[in-house]
């Protein structure tokens, strides 16, 4: 018998309140003596809208993707030590092992000023509008302004998308599963999810919950069959917003049958699918008629404010620059041209859509691109992929700059 609707959000609610209760507990177990006082724990993402994506295996619960909480502190505060941070991590994961959960915790301390200078962009808008405080001062959210969903900048829709295509660049590049794992799954779900919000972004059309995206998207697409509301040149078709209203079933609920959602040639599908998209917005943020990505790019680097590059390069060198200087050189000659945020998604669109299956030489001057170099010139696409990855948790997954 299959479950009903209403027993799966019930079910998913009753698995969220557990983890949650269990995270506030070990936080406030563990949170450092010598640290700032926590004035607020406040859960953001998906799990903090109950649609967090829940599988039982080996005998305990995973939540697939992540619990984001932002520590919120005085903003008298000093800094809170990112090796502090760590092991707070650390111990609240292995509390909710305790408790039967899987689930990679992260937990952001961020000062007052934070929240009330959040300016409108993507995360800043869901988490006004769907943020919970789980622990302390419940009227937190309130410091954040409240920004129209219609000021939501496309150039963080656009980030969106790059960001998603960096993450599933190992899976791309990778053989295709055989075996209907959700971990194998889960980033090409997550890809179409974002590929919809991203394009609902630039549609002026935007909904802070995964269902309301795929409803929006499937009317959209039915407005004129084969060409969206928005002018689009076949982006939206009824297709693609029929595969979003999948991927967001299964995302709801991943007990479904995974394999219903992709069908054959699901993965080059998918790579098209983002493609397009990429190619348009390209083109609606730098106002040209190319479609070739390449001339896109020069001309999107070539709009990009020099402080905007320079900033990522201070967020760098703030970080890691300091820890090893030999990396100077490289970073002055990459600054030149783009920001550390701008070569990563150069690379992996290379990686993508321009050197699949290109030999040694080709990926090590693809590599050359990296802010941070790979331990040894890369001996396949895959390997370099790893490395994309890497340099994107390291330098740009943590910050806008």
């Amino acid at each position: 018998m299959v479950e009903s609707t209403e027993a799966r959000s019930a079910s998913s609610f009753q698995l969220s309140d557990s983890l949650e209760r269990a995270v506030v507990s070990a936080t406030l177990e563990h949170w450092p003596r010598d640290g700032a006082p926590l004035r607020a724990l406040i859960l953001a993402g998906s799990l903090a809208r109950w649609e967090g994506s829940w599988v039982e295996e080996d005998g305990g619960i995973t939540l697939l993707g992540d619990a984001e909480l932002l520590c919120l502190l005085p903003d008298s505060s000093a800094p809170f030590r990112p090796a502090a941070q760590h092991a707070l991590e650390e111990r609240v994961m292995q509390h909710a092992a305790r408790q039967g959960f899987r689930a990679e915790i992260t937990l952001t301390p961020v000062r007052e000023r934070y929240l009330r200078t959040l300016p409108p962009h993507l995360f800043g808008y869901e988490l006004r509008q769907t943020g919970r405080v789980l622990w302390g001062d419940r009227h937190a959210l309130l410091l954040a302004p409240e920004h129209p969903a219609g000021s939501l900048p496309r150039e963080d829709a656009w980030r969106l998308l790059a960001n998603r295509l960096v993450e599933v660049l190992p899976a791309a590049l990778a053989p295709e599963p055989t075996a209907a794992s959700p971990w194998s799954f889960y980033p090409w779900v997550k890809l179409y999810l974002d590929m919809a919000t991203s394009y609902l972004i630039f549609a002026g059309e935007y909904a802070p919950s995964y269902g309301a995206r795929a409803e929006r998207l499937r009317e959209l697409a039915e407005c004129r069959p084969g060409l969206g509301c928005g002018g689009d040149t076949g982006i939206l078709t009824r297709a693609f917003a029929q595969q979003v209203s999948a991927c967001t079933a299964w995302k709801l609920s991943p007990d479904r049958d995974i394999a219903r959602v992709f069908g054959p040639g699901w993965r080059e599908r998918a790579l098209r699918d983002a493609h397009a998209l990429w190619i348009w917005e390209m083109q609606q943020l730098t106002a040209a008629g190319s479609a070739d990505l390449a001339e896109l790019w020069a001309g999107w680097l070539r709009q990009q404010p020099r402080r905007s590059r320079l900033r990522g390069w201070a967020s760098a060198i703030r970080h890691h620059g300091g820890r090893r200087p030999g990396l100077w050189p490289r970073w002055l000659r990459l600054a030149g041209r783009a920001s550390p945020r701008h070569w990563i998604y150069q690379v992996a669109m290379d990686l993508l859509y321009e050197r699949r299956g290109e030999p040694g030489r080709s990926l090590a001057l693809c590599a050359a691109h990296l802010p941070l170099p790979p331990a040894r010139p890369p001996r396949s696409a895959a390997e370099l992929a790893g490395c994309v990855v890497h340099n994107f948790h390291r330098l740009a997954h943590s910050t806008r700059a």
